[in-house]
Order: C-alpha cells, then sequence, then structure tokens
C-alpha cells in the first residue's frame, strides 16, 4: 500500500474508533495529517471510500492474527476456536465504536455492505479450515464442514450482534459488553462442539 496512505488510514482509524464515523469529518482527519483538504481528497474521493479502507485494514490484521492462531492446533479444536473468538474480542475492544458503526442504517448501501460480506465470507474460510483440520485429525465427525462453519459463524456474529444492539440504537458505546459477547459466544462453542468431539483414548 502507498505509505501516504496507509498514513491516513492510520489517522483516520484513530478518529474512528474515538468519534464513530459519522461524526468524523474527512476535514478533521486532514487537519490531523496537517494537510489541506484537497490533498486528503486526492488520495481519498469521498469518506466512504476511506471507511472502506479502514475496515479492510483492520480485517486484513484481525485474519493475519487469526491464521497464525488456526496453525497452532494440535487436536484441540475448542481451544483454538476459544482462542480465534478472544483474537476478534481484542480487536472489539480497541474498535467497539466501528462495530457499532458499522451496522448502523446510514451507511447501508453505499458499498459498506458488499465489503461487510466479504469480511463475514472470510469468517466462515477460516472456521471451514479449522473444521477441516479437526476432521482431518479425527477430533470430529462433520457431514459438511462448510454448512458447519457457515451456521457457527453465523451464530457468532448474531450473538455478538444482540449483546451490542442496544449500544448501536443508543449511539452510546459500552466496551464492557465486549466480555459479555466472548463469554455467549464461548459457551454457545462449548454447547454446539461438546457432542462432537470423539473421546480420546
Amino acid at each position: 500500500m502507498d505509505s501516504k496512505k496507509e498514513q491516513i488510514i492510520q489517522t483516520a482509524l484513530k478518529r474512528f474508533s474515538h468519534y464513530g464515523f459519522n461524526k468524523t469529518t474527512m476535514s478533521e482527519i486532514a487537519m490531523d495529517l496537517n494537510i489541506t483538504k484537497a490533498n486528503l481528497y486526492y488520495y481519498y474521493p469521498d469518506k466512504n471510500a476511506l471507511i472502506k479502507d479502514v475496515l479492510a485494514y483492520i480485517s486484513d490484521e484481525i485474519l493475519t492474527q487469526q491464521y497464525a492462531v488456526l496453525n497452532q492446533y494440535d487436536g484441540s479444536l475448542l481451544d483454538i476456536l476459544c482462542k480465534l473468538l478472544e483474537v476478534k474480542a481484542d480487536f472489539l475492544k480497541d474498535y467497539y465504536v466501528l462495530h457499532i458503526n458499522e451496522n448502523l442504517e446510514w451507511i447501508k448501501g453505499q458499498g459498506i455492505g458488499t465489503l461487510l460480506e466479504q469480511f463475514h465470507q472470510r469468517n466462515i474460510v477460516i472456521v471451514e479450515d479449522l473444521l477441516e483440520r479437526a476432521t482431518k485429525h479425527g477430533e470430529i465427525k462433520i457431514h459438511s464442514v462448510e454448512e458447519a462453519a457457515t451456521s457457527y459463524t453465523e451464530i457468532m456474529e448474531g450473538l455478538s450482534l444482540i449483546r451490542s444492539v442496544s449500544d448501536m440504537i443508543s449511539g452510546v458505546p459500552n466496551a464492557r459488553n465486549v466480555d459479555v459477547i466472548l463469554e455467549s459466544q464461548k459457551k454457545a462453542t462449548k454447547f454446539i462442539f461438546n457432542n462432537k468431539i470423539k473421546e480420546k483414548n
């Protein structure tokens, strides 16, 4: 990535993380960067384009850490699933304001939905990869790994949404909800997979 674009993304990320997308202006980002607004618009023609790159940047960071966790799989599916949830929870704590903002109606239909769907598919692929490893290892037996990965991912994302919907409506972030989300997701994970895991001899 262009070093100037990366600098803009990092600066915008700080603003977005603190104030949210809606309350941050391109003028404020330009001022933080000590450049003219026209110079900022040279790199990003509108705020929506910048939001997309910021979200893509965060998604890539999460993905890198998730694959590092995935590669630690040694026959303990529940441990790795919980570690993957912890990775997302750490990012959610840092960027909780973005989490409640990305679900708001004002950015729907501006291309963000497509981007979020791509992130959702990435999450499914991570879980699918892990379930395939666990199946090959003989830890679990699943008829359709793809269906299981899709269902599991949707359940986890649904729990995250349910636990933070009041913050989205009020617009007042409460990052302590992340711990509640994580605990709920871990309980559901154990409930879903405990009976699927074969006993070790």
